[in-house]
């Protein structure tokens, strides 16, 4: 039988993505995001195949979310597929550790990833490659996280000032002043031939037979036939749409009223009546509390009679078909350090036996809100304490964290003891420098004889542009062009501000994002529950430098006295941790 021809790999898969779409002109993003990447298909000779996550909230630490973000990635292992293209790497994730499990992904496929706006490929395979994309993904990681920081403090701020968040609840608008809601002043016509034109002055019709419909009147009606009528959201949907009336989508433009538009008003009582309750609107249920109409009072903010929203509650509460306290289930905890803890007695049987069977997760265990970690059930070993409070084993962790940190000013340090001990001496900085000056030098005066000969018309605008093009890459080239000093000096800033920050947010984060924290950095932690201390972590591959140069530092600067601190392993304060139990080393240091 003969043998079928390989697949041309000729097709890139294009992401486009938008964080967070508030109105129709946030549109222009994704917009410039699909000409950059279209470009660089075009320069790499790919054929497009287009994913886009763009409207609504598509935030790119999550993956759930974004359904074309899935899609794309069940076709990565197709053997049509050359490239996965994105205006930007953060575009693709910004969830560290799901980041590098897909950069390592990509080279057994057989696929690159190339950055438009840089228009970059990056190599994984190469170290340097490596190191750039990691880094990355860290830094958008904590992006992430520093942006959600932000935001809380924001939310939390605006409700102390009794000032709701987000889109306002249909039929009402946010006073400029006050930030309280108010009722709206939009609306929309509706016209002989069944359309609707928004607008915001009634006294103003598109059409002489034209019917004004005001979004905050329409709210009313629907708030009123809801506790009138005996009938569900539906049906009010559809009596409401025979009488011309309108929605407003997310755009702020009409359109015709769904039962779910009903089920949003009759939802949102609290707000209409100017209460600021914590939590998210979409998530509470009618039964949440045993009286809802008790939490009513005359705050002052109501836009809608106090009445009509009582009795709209009541309505809600007894049409409501579980009773409580059905429905309401408990969130489960979320563990920073599962899947990162094992047993360091079961480690020592490990290594006395030889038998890698013998090794046991301590993972996170909630039992009648008592929150430890505890020993896994499938192994037994000599510790005679199982489990211990989650509070500390996780400020053990966070100790540690404070052991890593570096002062900045020691970052410099750090470059020379890497460079003597992979490179030696450098001799050639002086050559490299002078060499960048020739070149850019070079380089520059080309680009001012090309725009010369462009003017007197000597040259066609095609081999203009395409010099000038050159040009500018090879002194873009030049100038990125580092010392081993240098480049190391970058790479160790880069990791000491990840470190550092990582002390700063697990500080302030909890749960999911404690947890991304924690696996963004470290591959494992062993923990000896009877002694209560971490005896030995392994961080990940683009990090272990950073930290056998760490070690040195500390044998470089202290004294005596604090050698032998370091040397004895995390105490009981956990200060230090011995650099020769991480199992990480990558090269050893002379002297």
């Amino acid at each position: 039988m003969p043998r079928k021809a390989p697949v041309e790999r000729r097709i890139a898969l294009c992401y486009v993505r938008l964080s967070f779409t508030k109105d129709a002109s946030d549109l222009t993003s994704p917009e410039r995001q699909r000409a950059n990447i279209q470009v660089a298909c075009d320069r790499n000779g790919w054929v497009p195949e287009w994913y886009e996550d763009a409207k609504g909230h598509k935030s790119a630490t999550k993956e759930e979310n974004r359904p074309a973000w899935l899609a794309l990635k069940s076709r990565l292992k197709d053997p049509d597929i050359a490239a996965l293209v994105v205006n930007e790497q953060s575009r693709a994730m910004r969830n560290a550790w799901r980041a590098i499990k897909l950069f390592e992904e990509l080279p057994a496929f057989g696929v690159v990833l190339h950055l438009a706006a840089v228009d970059r490929t990056i190599d994984i395979t190469t170290p340097d490659g490596r190191m750039s994309a990691y880094i990355q993904a860290f830094l958008d990681d904590l992006y992430a996280l520093d942006a959600r920081r932000r935001s809380l403090d924001s939310v939390n701020y605006r409700k102390s000032r009794n000032i709701t968040i987000g889109i306002p609840p249909f039929g009402t608008q946010r006073d400029k002043t006050s930030g309280q809601l108010i009722p709206s002043d939009d609306g929309a016509w509706y016209l002989p031939d069944g359309s609707f034109v928004a607008g915001t002055d009634p006294d103003d019709p598109p059409h002489p037979d034209a019917i004004w419909r005001g979004y905050h009147a329409c709210a009313e009606l629907m708030l009123t036939l809801y506790k009138d009528n005996q009938y569900g959201y539906g049906s009010i949907a559809a009596e409401m749409n025979q009488q011309g009336w309108a929605f407003r989508d997310r755009w702020s433009m009409p359109r015709p009223i769904k039962g779910d538009d009903v089920r949003r008003v009759v939802a949102n009582w609290r707000e209409y009546a100017g209460l600021i309750l914590k939590g998210r609107a979409k998530e509470r249920i009618a039964h949440e509390i045993d009286n809802p109409t008790s939490v009513l009072y005359d705050t002052g903010r109501a836009v809608f009679d106090l009445d009509l929203l009582r009795e709209v509650a009541a309505t809600q509460e007894a049409r409501s078909v579980t009773t409580r306290p059905v429905g309401t289930i408990a969130k489960a905890h979320v563990f920073p350090l599962s899947y990162l803890l094992y047993c360091a007695h079961c480690d020592r049987a490990v290594s006395e036996q030889n038998n890698l069977k013998l090794r046991s997760r301590i993972t996170g265990h909630n039992k009648a809100g008592e929150l430890r970690y505890r020993h896994s059930d499938s192994n037994r070993c000599n510790s005679k304490r199982k489990s211990l409070p989650v509070r500390v084993i996780e400020e053990d962790f966070s100790r540690l964290i404070d052991a890593l940190e570096v002062h900045p000013d020691a970052v410099e340090l750090m470059a020379e003891l890497a460079v003597q001990s992979q490179f030696g001496d450098a001799k050639d900085e002086a050559d490299l420098e002078e060499q960048k000056k020739i070149a850019t030098a070079k380089h520059r005066r080309a680009l001012k004889n090309n725009l010369i000969l462009f003017q007197n018309g000597d040259i066609e605008p095609e081999e203009y542009f395409r010099q000038r093009d050159y040009h500018e890459r090879q002194i873009a080239y030049w100038e990125a062009q580092t010392t081993d000093r240098q480049r190391i000096a970058l790479e160790l800033t880069t990791t000491t501000e990840m470190v550092s920050r990582l002390k700063q947010f697990w500080q302030i984060t909890e749960g999911e994002d404690r947890r991304l924290l924690a696996h963004s950095l470290f591959d494992e932690l062993v923990y000896d529950l009877e002694e209560q201390r971490i005896v030995d972590f392994r961080i990940k591959a683009w990090a272990e430098p950073f930290l056998i140069l760490r070690a040195a530092l500390y044998h470089d600067l202290m004294g005596e006295e604090m050698k032998n601190r370091f040397n004895s392993g995390i105490s009981s304060g956990g200060q230090f941790h011995d650099p020769n139990g991480t199992r990480t080393r990558v090269f050893t240091l002379k002297g």
